[in-house]
């Protein structure tokens, strides 16, 4: 049974040191689903890796350790998105700081650097372009468009995947942060939810995102299938984060593309 919370509830506990719009719009594309399902050898010039892949957790339901995160400094990862091994809960790094967040709440949560992801996508980068400010709010396919279309203006080879960072003001946000396993979930198109989940809504947050595009010959490995953006939102102290499920941007919000 879902539980839809404030995020300020106390039944999220925090070890620290990604749909948009009212409802984001996915980007089906059939031919695009015969992609490997993770690429641990590092892709692009921010050399992205994926341990582990979406589509092993909707075929399979392999929700076993794919990495550890201890291992992950060594990469110089300093951008990530994932869920814990065992789907406990949600993955972000953000300039190279680890931040995990349990659904359901965590009596003796570990350390992050002694925490095992099922899935995790990371990017290196080691300076950014100047902020894109939006000139008007942004949800859904709009808001994933622009982001397509700044980055082929700043030369980004949009046929690998690439890392991104939004800020500013959350319009009209669902998003949550995973605790279990569901036993009824069969795969694609059950009528069981893939897992339990602490939900959150809210009229508008502010706070980070970190966000990661793939193109459409990768969709399923870091993002849902037939979607090219997986997004986590992580609050303005860096210490909560969560899987967006649905957000809208502000006009005057700001767009952050790799630049090396």
């Amino acid at each position: 049974m879902r539980k839809i919370l404030l995020f300020s509830s106390a039944c999220i506990l925090l070890q620290g040191v990604v749909s948009a719009g009212a409802q984001h719009t996915s980007h089906p594309n059939p031919s695009a689903q015969q992609a490997a399902p993770e690429f641990q050898a590092p892709l692009g010039m921010f050399n992205v890796r994926s341990y582990g892949a979406f589509r092993l957790f909707m075929q399979k339901q392999d929700y076993t350790s794919k990495t550890d995160l201890a291992v992950i400094p060594s990469t110089k990862a300093t951008e990530g998105v994932g869920a814990l091994s065992g789907l406990r809960g949600e993955i972000t790094l953000i300039d190279g700081k680890t931040i995990v967040s349990y659904g359901g709440g965590c009596k003796a949560c570990p350390p992050p650097h002694d925490e095992k992801a099922a899935l995790l996508g990371t990017a290196a980068v080691r300076q950014w372009q100047e902020p894109v400010l939006l000139s008007d709010n942004l949800s859904g396919k709009a808001l994933d468009d622009f982001i397509i279309q700044q980055a082929k203006m700043e030369g980004i080879d949009t046929t690998k995947p690439f890392p991104v960072r939004l800020s500013g003001k959350l319009l009209n946000v669902e998003m949550h942060v995973i605790e279990a396993p569901n036993d009824g979930f069969t795969g694609h198109g059950s009528k069981v939810h893939m897992a339990k989940q602490d939900e959150f809504k809210h009229v508008e947050i502010k706070g980070m995102i970190v966000g990661f595009y793939v193109p459409n010959d990768m969709f399923g490995t870091l993002t849902h299938p037939g979607e090219h953006f997986h997004f986590h939102w992580v609050d303005e102290a860096r210490t909560r984060t969560t899987h967006l499920d649905a957000f809208g941007l502000e006009k005057g919000s700001s767009l952050l593309l790799p630049k090396e």
